[in-house]
């Protein structure tokens, strides 16, 4: 006896996809049961196939009607064709012992009936019933709910937030369908939840949208936080606002640095990262003795390199590092630095540091023909040659080479600590003595570095990177605890009461804004908006690649017992909106961004320690492959570019390839969730964010047909010029949208 809820039969089954005969009698699809009237064959729906005690569970991609013509064999009758009504359904999921399960592994045979979806089924599906898989004790399960499903009204939509954040998500969509308002209103659910007492979500705001969401003007004008009980912490990357962005240039790495000033690798980059290294290392007169000494082993390791070398230009090569080296230690500015040297190796004095270059000097220039510039007048370096000139530098090598019973161990700061150091040493000590130390490259370092130190020079200048550098008139000042309080202010977190910081002497109001922030006792902020809507574009891929990159080294060395948690036991969230402006895929000959380097290795390793990424972009056939090919959750919105659907299609496992045909078609806050955040897939409507962000489509109409109004157009490009107070602060449009 066929179901009340048995619409069709099986007639034909490939691995992801069913094709359904519905029963002659619906008509009109619809069918009368004890639940009430169903619809059948609406798209996006479920229908069920009964395997024995497994029920499969396939969403209904397409309906057709196809006619038939019967054969009759008696000649000049006429047939009318036989409609048939045919269903096409993606088959995502199975339900067993009433917990529903994404994937197939059983799959129907030909004849199998059909059924329309029951309340307790849907029931399982829409997560109402625990998971039979992946579920556990710890598990929060689909808790947050995200809108209502679109076919089902009946039925909230809710996502796991474990996963949805944990494997990475993205949210894409064309231009007005609703990312800004789907990532605010998921981040606003979380934070309507009476179990959630504090959250890390920090927002990468590249259109100055998302402080509205969280933030409001009361009646005086002041900004208040929308949630009264969590705090939101607004950074505006514009210089002329208070508590402004300033990531001091020293938590750069070496990367950062070999980036930003386009130091190319046979060159310039040995001589940056030299400079580097020594101006981190430079900490201090009682120390000072250190530096001299690498320099001196650095140099004799190199003139030993140059002496097995067959290169025709290693004889002036080694008279050019001998001579160098000569000079440096007949530097005045050094004597103290000599003086502590010697004094921690009693065996040399200051004239025997010298000797011993002098006797390299006496063997390179036996045979010279002359003293010009082509160094074909040198002689070669001969076995007999090679030996003496070991013998002038191994007594010396052998003593450097130890290090004193009584001192302190030199220095292991890389070039990647982020130490403090002064700007201007750096650009006027330390690459000075860099390139004069470089003996590779023919005797003109500063003539190949022409156009590194140019950049450098022009940078250090640039207000656009006084967040970095600080302005270009004066240092910034060096600071206690400088990077745990950066760290504290960029995650939000409280200030620590216990830490004596810098007084305000020293280290002025206003100079380093996150410092101030919490030297005042900051409390927890639960989001974080970092605004940088107003950042050239040449520098966004900088500041965007270094916050990622101390956030991700920040969570990776929680697994260090000092830090007194374990890995991934403080979890944040990363919101890249805009994402396509700076991680996308390099075109041709273009050279592949720090931001894509950093963000892709947060992608594939992120989850491992906590950091989740979510992703919000217009143009998914821009991003970089490897980090959206990392995500496990998809909320998509209209798409109608058609390299974009080509693109995410190649992206989304391939069973789900008719369900996107539908994207082009999608309303405003609709969106098809994938992925594993979500039970099954399904066609939402959004929940409507409460604030909204400041994303409204402009209105040309209701402009045109208004009074006229005009901007204050020399306030406007007074601020853009950087000519007003910078306590004028920038105002919130309260108008909400759907961008």
């Amino acid at each position: 006896m066929a179901s009340d809820h048995e619409i069709g039969r099986v007639i034909a089954v490939d691995t992801g996809e069913v094709t359904v005969e519905l029963d002659q009698g619906l008509k009109v699809l619809t069918r009368s049961t004890y639940e009430g009237v169903l619809e059948i064959g609406q798209i996006n729906s479920y229908v069920i196939i009964p395997i024995g005690s497994h029920r499969t569970v396939a969403m209904v991609t397409r309906v057709t009607l196809v006619l038939d013509e019967e054969e009759k064999s008696e000649r000049g009758m006429v047939v009318l064709p036989s409609p048939r009504r045919l269903m096409y359904a993606t088959m995502i999921g199975a339900i067993e012992m009433e917990g529903f399960h994404q994937g197939v592994s059983v799959f129907p045979v030909l004849d199998t009936p059909v059924c329309a979806s029951t309340r307790k089924e849907l029931d399982a599906i829409f997560g109402e019933v625990p998971r039979l898989y992946g579920t556990s004790s710890s598990s929060p399960g689909f808790c947050v709910s995200i809108g209502k499903s679109a076919v089902f009204s009946d039925y909230d939509i809710k996502i796991d937030p474990d996963a949805f954040f944990g494997k990475h998500a993205a949210v894409i969509g064309s231009t007005g369908s609703g990312k800004s308002c789907t990532i605010a209103a998921i981040i606003q659910s979380i934070l309507d939840q009476p179990d959630v007492k504090q959250t890390r979500f920090v927002i990468l705001d590249t259109n100055g949208e998302y402080r509205a969401a969280f933030q409001k003007k009361d009646d005086a004008g002041a900004s208040v936080d929308s949630y009264k009980s969590f705090k939101t912490l607004y950074i505006p990357a514009d210089p002329a606002q208070n508590g402004r962005l300033a990531i001091p240039y020293w938590f750069m790495n070496s990367d950062d640095f070999v980036r930003l000033f386009r130091a190319s690798p046979g060159v310039q980059k040995p001589i940056l990262l030299d400079a580097l290294s020594r101006a981190r290392d430079a900490r201090g007169d009682v120390e000072d003795w250190v530096s001299v000494r690498r320099d001196i082993l650095s140099e004799c390791n190199r003139i030993l390199g140059f002496c097995r070398s067959t290169d025709k230009s290693a004889p002036k090569t080694i008279r050019q590092l001998s001579d160098g080296m000569l000079q440096y230690l007949r530097e005045p500015g050094l004597g103290q630095q000599r003086g502590a040297l010697v004094q921690q190796y009693p065996v040399l004095t200051e004239q025997s540091l010298g000797r011993a270059f002098e006797a390299v000097l006496g063997v390179v220039r036996e045979g010279i023909r002359n003293e010009g510039v082509d160094f074909e007048s040198y002689a070669a370096i001969d076995v007999n040659k090679k030996m003496r000139i070991e013998a002038a530098l191994n007594p010396l090598l052998n003593e450097l080479s130890r290090l004193p019973a009584d001192a302190d161990a030199p220095s292991t700061v890389s070039t990647d600590c982020p130490r403090f150091f002064s700007k201007s040493e750096f650009r006027y000590q330390h690459l000075e003595r860099a390139m004069s130390h470089d003996g590779e490259n023919s005797g003109y370092p500063h003539e190949l570095c022409s156009t590194m130190l140019m950049r450098i020079y022009r940078l250090l200048e640039d207000p656009r990177f006084s967040f970095l550098f600080g302005p270009a008139s004066s240092e910034w000042p060096r600071i206690v605890h400088s990077l745990a309080t950066f760290m504290r202010d960029i995650l939000g977190a409280a200030s620590c009461p216990d830490l004596e910081f810098t007084n305000e002497v020293a280290c002025q109001a206003e100079q380093l804004p996150f410092y101030d922030r919490q030297r005042q006792s900051a409390t927890c902020s639960s989001v974080v908006v970092i605004d940088l809507s107003l950042l050239a574009s040449d520098v966004l891929e900088n500041v965007t690649a270094l916050i990622g990159r101390l956030i991700l080294e920040f969570l990776q060395r929680l697994s260090d017992p000092c830090s007194g948690m374990g890995r991934g036991e403080y979890p944040v969230v990363l919101v890249l909106e805009e994402a396509q402006n700076y991680i996308h895929e390099p075109r041709r000959d273009e050279e592949e961004s720090i931001s894509k380097v950093v963000f892709e290795r947060i992608a594939r390793e992120g989850r491992k320690y906590g950091l989740g990424l979510v992703l919000a972009s217009q143009r998914p056939s821009e991003l970089s492959k490897t980090v959206l090919s990392q995500c496990s959750s998809f909320i998509v919105h209209r798409l109608q570019n058609p390299e974009d659907l080509r693109y995410f299609r190649e992206i989304v496992p391939a069973i789900y390839g008719r369900l996107l045909e539908q994207l082009p078609a999608l309303a405003p806050r609709s969106a098809l969730v994938l992925g594993a955040c979500v039970p099954a897939p399904a066609l939402v409507e959004i929940r409507e964010a409460n604030p909204m962000p400041r994303s409204r489509n402009p209105e040309f109409w209701k402009s045109w047909t208004s009074e006229e109004k005009s901007p204050d157009f020399e306030a406007v490009c007074a601020k853009w010029e950087g000519e007003l107070p910078l306590d004028q602060e920038s105002t919130i449009n309260e108008e909400p949208g759907t961008s």
